[in-house]
């Protein structure tokens, strides 16, 4: 596996001066037949791209080195204002929706790039993208899959269109509590009980923990707003893909798909063993496995 790390000026995309977004692309050592399968990733709230590829946990909690071992094309970004990504001040500058522009904007570089050669000679100019998005991630992949055009499939990960429930946390005080403009900081502590399951180490909850990042508050308000991309997500033609942990923020994971209305196919899985974080769950290998399977049954050339 090939890393680079790049930095991708957004400033047009979002109509603020001097932004950029913090980006990796992980590309396999060789090419599987065209097109190119390329997986655009979104992390969710207190999250930074690393949740990817946690370079402190190791290779086995990577889902881009697995991915990039099975011939994939791995883009990772930075959620604007959050991680190694322009933070613009005030904070009020930001909106989903602008945020949603920016990480198209990054996505159609970093095809043209790919299609230039810029990174290695491709198979073919061909490029099938598929958006996944965890958790506030997974809100923002929905915005970007109703509002712009190139995402091929999109996954939706421990993201919820019904109310949020949060494994003993009360919605209706961290609502409260959420400043209402500027960056805040995920109560990480007081979500240990949805974000892992029992069985994932106390060394490695404790190094994610150090990696997170503070989230803006636009996308933790609308986080917790009912029925916020309830819209956007009727809108998506795309093939879907939900994924679940059995500890999760959906309270009935069964029920997620019939918001979906637009889509004529549309795959569910629960991960047993796992908590909202699936990348640090011991069963995480099933759910990349089963997200392999998926696209390789959803070839280019057949999409819906």
């Amino acid at each position: 596996m090939r890393s680079y790390e790049l930095t991708i000026d957004v400033s047009g995309a979002t109509g603020i001066a001097v932004s950029f977004v913090a980006a990796t692309l992980f590309l396999p050592d060789d090419f599987g037949p065209a097109p190119l399968e390329l997986l655009f990733c979104l992390h969710g709230g207190g999250y930074r791209r690393g949740y990817w590829h946690p370079v402190f946990a190791g290779e086995g909690y990577s889902f881009a080195a697995y991915m990039a071992a099975r011939g994939y094309a791995v883009l990772t970004v930075d959620l604007l204002g959050m991680g190694d990504s322009f933070r613009p001040e005030p904070e009020s500058l930001l909106s989903r929706n602008k945020i949603a522009a920016a990480n198209n904007h990054v996505l159609s570089m970093v095809g043209e790039g790919l299609r230039r050669g810029n990174w290695g000679a491709l198979p073919s100019d061909d490029i099938a993208v598929t958006g996944i998005g965890h958790s506030i991630g997974g809100m923002m992949i929905i915005t970007q899959a109703a509002e712009h055009a190139g995402l091929d499939r999109v996954a939706v990960l421990g993201w919820t269109n019904q109310p949020l429930t949060l494994a003993g946390v009360n919605v209706a005080t961290l609502s409260e509590i959420s400043l209402p403009v500027g960056y805040h900081a995920s109560p990480r502590n007081a979500m240990r009980a949805l974000f892992y399951a029992a069985d994932v180490p106390t060394w490695l909850i404790e190094a994610d923990e150090a990696h997170g990042s503070k989230t803006p508050s636009c996308l933790g308000r609308d986080a917790l707003a009912p029925g916020i991309v309830h819209t956007a997500s009727a809108a998506i033609s795309a093939p879907i893909f939900l994924g679940n942990g059995n500890v999760d923020t959906s309270p009935d994971h069964w029920a997620e798909a019939a918001y979906f209305k637009s889509s004529r196919d549309i795959t569910m899985m629960v991960l047993e063993g796992a908590a909202h974080c699936h990348n640090f769950a011991s069963s995480r290998r099933k759910l990349w496995e089963r997200m392999d399977r998926w696209i390789v049954g959803l070839p280019a050339d057949r999409l819906l």
